[in-house]
């Protein structure tokens, strides 16, 4: 499709006028306090000096310009190996390579507050955090080596991509997804309407969710139809490209439609494209998905598949994989090579297609007979 579609603009107009009509702001939700974290966690209570390194370790990282995202991580997964080390009476100078290795059983073992087991994905992440505050541990002289370089670290899950939409059915979803104006309420049309543009955008570039929710309006080229990523992964930048779509449901969204849907709440991050930050707005986006999907009849959806999709559907159209290796700024293309890993319902087409002794219904050209099918 080339440009916006009628329907589509007699929706923005719809919800224009139903804004200016004087609808009441859509109120904010409490939020959940997360100034705890350095108090308690897991029922073990952190002493004044353990508060003290981590916050400095903290302020040292932000001074050095690590990512908002990369300094929550640390703050929600320091506090972990505290909790280890009080329960077991260790200091953090006694940490050895053995500490460090019965840290990641400890991990493994314990898991989640629910219950459940963390993936090997998540315990990698632990590891990674209390790498880096070794590391600054050792800089200031209260250890003298990191273990955590030197122990066996668990394998991460390999990523297998199962049940992503086809072509077709994508298309179908994104424009069940368009039809904001159908929902029930102000509040939920303007939530679709936002999810909707995230979703057209994401599924054009191939973003990830946490570059949509640092995006501001400056990062956008209308002229170039260029959106610039300045907060990608590991700190990384890069250019992506809207197709002609995309930048017009965009441009609407940005000169039109930004100030009208922006609520008190949207106000407190109006620097922001989207005006909430990565996780309020992942949430928001993984629900509205989900639940779009389940009412047009697919299977689960998220923000993440959308990205995943746009890789599967460029290499089933013939787009070299190194291509869209830049488009999803993936460091290693064995990260991209994920998408040559097809479903066996395409290998089945691959070889009723090309196989050599594929069935060929039709006229038997010596005969002149109808068959039901004879091997070429």
């Amino acid at each position: 499709m080339s440009r916006v579609s009628k329907s589509e603009q007699c929706s923005l107009f719809y919800m224009y006028f139903f804004i200016l009509k004087g609808v009441k702001k859509v109120s904010r939700k409490k939020r959940k306090k997360r100034e705890g974290i350095f108090e308690q966690i897991e029922g073990t209570t952190m002493n004044e000096n353990q508060k003290t390194v981590l916050k400095e370790f903290l302020e040292e990282e932000k001074t050095m310009g690590r990512r908002e995202q990369w300094l929550r991580n640390l703050k929600s997964r320091i506090p972990k190996l505290y909790a280890f080390l009080n329960k077991n009476g260790i200091t953090i100078n006694q940490l050895g390579l053995k500490e460090a290795q019965e840290y990641q059983g400890f991990l493994i073992a314990t898991g989640r507050k629910d219950g459940r087991k963390y993936p090997n994905r998540t315990i990698l992440t632990y590891i990674v955090a209390a790498t880096s505050f070794c590391e600054y541990l050792k800089r200031k002289g209260l250890l003298y080596t990191n273990p955590f370089k030197e122990i066996r670290k668990i394998r991460g899950e390999k990523t297998v991509l199962k049940d992503l939409l086809k072509e077709k059915e994508m298309n179908h979803f994104l424009a069940e997804l368009s039809h904001f104006e159908k929902q029930n309420g102000l509040k939920n049309k303007i939530t679709q309407y936002k999810v909707h543009v995230i979703a057209e955008l994401m599924y054009a570039t191939g973003v990830r969710i946490s570059e949509v929710a640092a995006l501001t309006a400056d990062d956008i080229d209308f002229g170039r139809g260029t959106v610039a990523i300045r907060e990608g992964k590991q700190g990384k930048s890069r250019i992506a490209f809207l197709n002609e779509y995309t930048c017009g449901i965009l441009r609407i969204y940005v000169e039109k439609m930004r100030s009208l849907v922006f609520n008190e709440w949207n106000l407190r991050n109006s620097r922001l494209l989207f005006g909430v930050k990565r996780q309020w707005l992942e949430k928001v986006v993984n629900k509205t998905l989900n639940k779009t999907a389940k009412e047009a009849g697919y299977r689960k959806l998220t923000s993440h598949r959308l990205r995943h999709a746009l890789g599967y559907h460029l290499l089933r159209a013939g787009c070299n994989i190194r291509h869209i290796q830049q488009i999803l700024g993936h460091k290693r293309l064995k990260n991209t090579e994920v998408y040559t890993k097809v479903e066996k319902e395409d290998l089945k087409k691959v070889l009723d297609t090309f196989h050599p002794r594929k069935w060929k219904r039709g006229k038997n050209e010596e005969t002149g007979f109808k068959e039901t099918g004879h091997a070429v």
